[in-house]
């Protein structure tokens, strides 16, 4: 492990390694349910490998909208992870969040951490939405069969909170339990308050991450009034196209993503395995308009400033980014004009090619890419980039095939929100 001294930290300004900032936590855990694979590994393999999870939408009948295609965890089973009485009571993006939270917990093997000291172990998981499919399925029940016959378990199921407060409950912890709500910046944000967390001192154990299960009917006629949602039915795979010029709008998706923080005191006083570093954070918002950023992208470039000045790096020390690349037009062209500016020479994947962009989960799914990224020296791609829009900045796009990065140090994960909600973490490699 590395030191985690502010001695061993400081170092790229004298000739080593990356500074501190204003201090940095260690990644020791990482879960995700996503419909790439359930668990970290089947989900970073197949992203490697550049495979799709967007398919014909099952859950419902699509037949009335105008999209037909989504990107389901099709290989999820709550039960895998709880109790089916449990499961019962939770909608299923509390599911999939306390499911990628239990997974990173153990991955980071923090049960006896807890158990020693539960006041000193904190969870963040935030979610856009929350209960939406709860919701809409107890609307129905109250107008067809009377609000006698409403679930008595409605409000904890559908409440955004009850992810992090379930989890807190299966692993007993009882530090700070918060419930980050910030659109599609959702699972960044959670990130950044759990850095924050460990910074203050106010826990030495922090697991966040968010959560999202928004394919739902409602969603679905929402998201397509707006003309926001790709019609490319007969070609799922090849519907989500972050950068291309036949992009026709993002595809929709679920899923959920957990990292586990510690203090470096904390991680190094129980020899506990390292996969990355959370270095800092940026937010801003950009007060332009409810659901596309000004045609610049100049909130995500400052918010990109920020972290790497909270996070004591230099943008040329930043190898990777992680772009928020919803595949819309309304998008991806400020996006890509702030990385020209910023960092112009770093690599450039836009992930939601493969996983769909699952609103308030996505940004915990691509922070957990860029720590992968950073572990394993190799940079997952951008699918279905064949000729780049004409809107879109030229960079140094991860083209289709996965790339090795032997030399990469520091990413950087963005993720821009309807309301003008901009959130950048800046992660940093243990060597």
């Amino acid at each position: 492990m590395t030191d985690a001294s502010p001695e061993g930290a400081q170092g790229a300004r004298n000739g080593g390694g990356l500074s501190q900032g204003r201090g940095f936590a260690y990644v020791t855990g990482t879960g995700a349910v996503t419909p790439l694979g359930v668990g970290t590994e089947n989900f970073w393999d197949a992203a490697l490998h550049g495979k799709s999870g967007i398919a014909p939408l099952t859950l419902f009948d699509p037949s009335p909208y105008p999209s037909h295609i989504a990107g389901e965890c099709r290989d999820f089973d709550p039960t895998d992870f709880m109790s089916k009485k449990e499961a019962r009571r939770m909608d299923r993006y509390a599911q999939l969040g306390v499911s990628a939270g239990l997974q990173a917990a153990e991955e980071a093997g923090i049960g006896e951490t807890i158990r020693k000291a539960p006041e000193r172990a904190a969870i963040v998981m935030g979610s856009g939405i929350g209960g939406i499919s709860t919701w809409e399925r107890e609307y129905r029940v109250l107008h067809e069969r009377g609000a006698k016959r409403v679930s008595p378990f409605l409000i904890t199921m559908m409440v955004p909170n009850m992810a992090a407060g379930q989890l807190a409950i299966m692993l007993g912890a009882t530090g700070p339990s918060q419930c980050p709500v910030l659109a599609c910046a959702t699972g960044g944000e959670a990130i950044a308050e759990g850095l924050e967390l460990i910074r203050r001192g106010d826990a030495d154990v922090v697991i966040a991450g968010a959560s999202e299960a928004p394919i739902t009917p409602l969603s679905m006629a929402g998201f397509g009034a707006i003309r926001a949602i790709s019609t490319r039915n007969d070609e799922p795979h090849r519907a989500s196209r972050p950068f291309d010029a036949g992009r026709d709008g993002f595809v929709m998706s679920e899923g959920a993503g957990a990292v586990v923080l510690e203090s470096p005191e904390h991680a190094e006083r129980r020899g506990a395995e390292v996969i990355a570093r959370i270095m800092g954070y940026g937010r801003t918002t950009d007060a332009y308009h409810v659901t596309a950023p000004d045609g610049e992208g100049r909130g995500v470039e400052r918010a990109m400033r920020l972290a790497l000045d909270d996070a004591g790096l230099a943008p040329e020390e930043v190898g990777h980014v992680n772009a928020h690349a919803t595949s819309t037009p309304t998008g991806d062209g400020p996006e890509t004009k702030a990385i020209q500016r910023l960092l112009p020479h770093a690599a450039v994947s836009g992930t939601k090619s493969m996983t769909g962009h699952s609103f308030g989960a996505v940004g915990a799914t691509e922070g957990i890419m860029c720590t992968l990224a950073l572990k394993h020296k190799v940079l997952p791609p951008t699918i279905n980039l064949e000729e780049l829009a004409p809107d879109c900045e030229e960079l140094d796009y991860v083209r289709n095939e996965a790339r090795k990065a032997p030399d990469l140090k520091a990413a950087v994960s963005n993720s821009m929100g309807f309301g003008g909600h901009n959130v950048v973490v800046a992660f940093a490699s243990v060597e």
